[in-house]
């Protein structure tokens, strides 16, 4: 082969595997941004539902469309990252040691080596002493077991990443709902957030702090009654009582 068709060759196969450097990156971006879509929306749905039930509020009467629910994911994970890092700052000790022991797991599943190579040599001498069918048997159960001790971690570490999505999103939903009744409890005039008056046929029908609303319901904290209220939307008016 001349020196023409080596260099055409080594630069089709170097042009090959840059194809598939780029496919690779594509198709790994993809699923990244499919994974982090999927995960704001279970956030998102998971803070509307817990904040609503914490008023007691039924959140079906309020839907929320797709693109309001992985933002609200999105404003949720930003919280939950900024309380992550404060507590990690406040247990750094913790942390070290938390990392030095996932570094040495890691380790030992990766290293080369065998501990069951020549099993029937390193068993204890007392195994001598079973029959020989459950000697037979003795090396399997020892694997089993150290199997499912070295996968208890990873099966760990998969059920609280399934069900991350759901503690966070409740946790950022309950202690919106305190940090707001906090605000509300001040009243009308002195709380951040501002009253509304919802009014019928210019009819006083509540007057309180929004909730939520959708198409066809609102809720709001009436504050006469000191009582969360859903209302139907139709022919209501809603006004705000001061400037921002």
């Amino acid at each position: 082969m001349s020196e023409i068709d080596r260099q055409a060759e080594s630069s089709s196969a170097t042009s090959k595997r840059l194809t598939w450097t780029w496919q690779g990156f594509l198709a790994v971006t993809s699923a990244l941004v499919g994974a982090a879509a999927v995960l704001l929306h279970l956030i998102g749905n998971a803070v509307h539902q817990s904040y609503l039930d914490k008023w007691g509020i039924d959140p079906g009467q309020f839907p929320k469309s797709t693109d309001w629910l992985v933002i609200q994911g999105y404003y949720g994970i930003w919280n939950a990252l900024g309380v992550a890092l404060s507590s990690l700052m406040r247990n750094v000790e913790w942390v070290i040691f938390a990392g030095v022991l996932i570094a040495l797991y890691a380790a030992a599943l990766k290293a080369d080596w065998d501990p069951f190579g020549d099993m029937a040599e390193k068993l204890p001498a007392w195994t001598q002493k079973l029959p020989k069918s459950l000697r037979a048997v003795f090396p399997v159960i020892l694997f089993g077991g150290f199997f499912a001790v070295a996968a208890l971690p990873l099966i760990f570490a998969l059920f609280v990443f399934t069900g991350l999505p759901a503690i966070v999103g409740k946790g950022i939903g309950d202690d919106l709902a305190q940090r707001q009744s906090r605000d509300f409890a001040r009243g009308c005039i002195e709380s951040t957030t501002a009253c509304v008056r919802l009014l019928k046929d210019e009819k006083l029908v509540s007057e309180g702090y929004l909730i939520d609303s959708s198409d066809s319901h609102i809720a709001v904290l009436d504050m006469s009654l000191k009582r969360v209220r859903v209302i139907e939307r139709s022919g209501l008016e809603l006004q705000s009582t001061r400037y921002p």
